[in-house]
């Protein structure tokens, strides 16, 4: 696999660096993969390694403005405001929301009384494996939209969608809280790179098997 993403990565930059550079072409694209070896090499590079590698040539601006374009691309989502979900349609939007971040953040998307998503915002941002919670800026936020349920949305940018004690916990908290002040805590997700664990599913499949 590792082989497959080294030649895909090598063939994109080859196709990056104009042809009209002629012999000069497969000069930048040696000693553009021996400064950079693999995508991850790419994400490394500090803004002085960046301007020297543009100095190489006036093309390799072009060639770092494809990869912001791509960057941007990848960060664009669709809309989901307006929309009824199931777990598993949510699921996987929020999969691809968070596929290209790293640090942990937390999400609360507020429904109506037809469970329909009526807005969505990142509340919290952490670190690469940490993310403080605050109940009360979540009740403040769903009061402020007159929402009728919440879906807690926390993505961990490790890929482990197991939940972590501290998730347990504060889904606990968060549903103690939404019943005193009449919301509906329809679920609480857990985003990883690929998949998502949902309290709601896991919640239905211990009831069937009881």
């Amino acid at each position: 696999m590792e082989n497959e993403v080294l030649n895909e990565y090598t063939k994109l930059v080859w196709t990056a660096i104009p042809d009209k550079l002629g012999k000069k072409k497969q000069e930048l694209c040696q000693r553009f993969l021996r400064k950079c070896p693999n995508p991850l090499a790419i994400k490394r590079l500090s803004r002085i390694e960046k301007n020297e590698i543009n100095e190489w040539a006036p093309e390799m601006l072009n060639f770092f403005a494809a990869i912001e374009l791509g960057k941007l691309v990848t960060k664009s989502h669709e809309e989901i405001i307006g929309h009824a979900y199931s777990s598993i349609e949510l699921g996987r939007k929020m999969v691809d929301h968070f596929q290209s971040e790293e640090q942990e953040s937390v999400c609360i998307a507020c429904t109506d009384i037809h469970n329909e998503i009526v807005d969505w915002k990142i509340l919290f941002v952490g670190g690469g494996c940490e993310c403080i919670l605050y109940p009360d800026k979540i009740f403040q936020y769903a009061l402020q939209c007159s929402a009728q349920g919440i879906v807690m949305i926390h993505n961990h940018p490790t890929g482990d969608i197991q939940p972590s004690k501290q998730d347990e916990s504060f889904t606990r908290r968060l549903e103690r809280g939404c019943e005193i002040i009449g919301l509906h805590l329809i679920d609480f997700m857990i985003v990883g790179r690929d998949t998502y664990h949902s309290w709601r599913e896991a919640s239905l499949l211990n009831e069937l098997k009881k």
